[in-house]
């Protein structure tokens, strides 16, 4: 699979089973005319492959690296002490290996209904004690359980500043994807003010047998929309629009963006939230850090006028994403239900 030589310029692919390389630097720097040209690249890539790289995105090396260290140190630590975070119903905390079965699965191996063996820890923002929602138990709105400090030295402060670090980042595409939807670029922005946002720490242990394990089988992100920057290593496997699974390619700097199903509810399916899957090495560990933009719990999720007609009507009714994440995390995560 080919990708653009020339990675500045504001454009997808030509073949629908690429992924398009995109300069955002434009974007964030203001130019004149920047949303609208990549406005237009952001459509065709998510009416199409779902996925495109970001180039010139400004986001900071150390903080990402830093991220990555305390990932590796986190997830050395001793199952006993992981296990003290474990993921409560709220998503946040340690998911432990051999447990979660994707019900939402996209997968065409024979792996599809077995446990995943990656294990991760997930996490959302701190709330302030000025947070409307602060000490009020409202699902997904904090509620983070983070390992001691002794016990795991630096480890909250790195994780953190990535979660901050790429919210402020993927704040700057709204008013892309509102141009690209055919609506006023501030549409989107008003049902991100308080989000929900998380992020996803990940460890996939080596694949001895691929025939029989797959560290994470193929599925739909619930994201608005996903960023995710280089890993330690290879591994993660797209579903192409012509039904091949292919890996991702590697682009230099470039950060992975790609559709989840909230976004492509509020486009009444005209973006595709693309099926994608890992599968680490036989012999190598990988880590991948991932950036889920959430909207608000309380934003009303309504397919979009510019999105529906006599022709397509709205498929879906109004919900709010509180709603919309827990039928999700019921879906895909029920062993998690009930715990603290």
């Amino acid at each position: 699979m080919s990708l653009q030589s020339d990675a500045a310029r504001p454009t997808t692919a030509i073949d629908p089973n690429e992924i398009p390389i995109v300069d955002i630097g434009p974007v964030l720097a203001g130019v004149p005319g920047a949303i609208e040209n990549a406005a237009a690249a952001f459509h065709e890539a998510c009416t199409g492959m779902g996925f495109l790289f970001l180039v010139n995105h400004g986001i900071d090396e150390g903080v990402v690296a830093r991220s990555f260290e305390a990932s590796r140190r986190f997830h050395a630590l001793p199952m006993e002490e992981k296990l003290k975070v474990r993921m409560n119903r709220h998503q946040c905390g340690y998911m432990p290996p051999n447990v979660s079965v994707h019900r939402d699965s996209f997968e065409t191996h024979n792996t599809a209904q077995k446990a995943q063996v990656s294990e991760a820890y997930k996490f959302t923002f701190d709330l302030s004690p000025d947070d409307p929602d602060f000490d009020k138990n409202r699902r997904f709105r904090g509620h983070n359980k983070w390992p001691d400090e002794e016990t795991a030295p630096g480890v909250r402060d790195a994780f953190m500043d990535f979660h901050v670090t790429f919210e402020g980042f993927a704040q700057n595409l709204l008013s892309v994807l509102s141009v690209a939807l055919g609506m006023p670029a501030d549409f989107f922005g008003p049902f991100f003010e308080r989000s929900s946002s998380m992020t996803r720490i990940a460890h996939y242990p080596p694949i001895p047998d691929q025939d029989e394990e797959i560290s994470l089988p193929g599925h739909k992100d619930l994201s608005f929309l996903s960023l995710i920057p280089p890993a330690t290593h290879p591994g993660l496997e797209i579903l192409t629009p012509s039904g091949e699974w292919i890996a991702q390619p590697i682009v230099p700097d470039g950060l992975l963006f790609n559709t989840g199903s909230t976004l492509c509810r509020w486009s009444n399916d005209v973006y595709r939230a693309t099926p994608h899957r890992v599968r680490a090495a036989p012999d190598t560990d990988r880590h991948s850090n991932i950036f889920f933009l959430y909207p608000n719990v309380d934003a009303l999720m309504e397919c979009l006028p510019t999105c529906t007609d006599a022709d397509n009507p709205a498929q879906y009714p109004p919900v709010t994403f509180g709603e919309f994440h827990a039928d999700y995390a019921a879906r895909n995560f029920a062993y998690a239900e009930d715990w603290d």
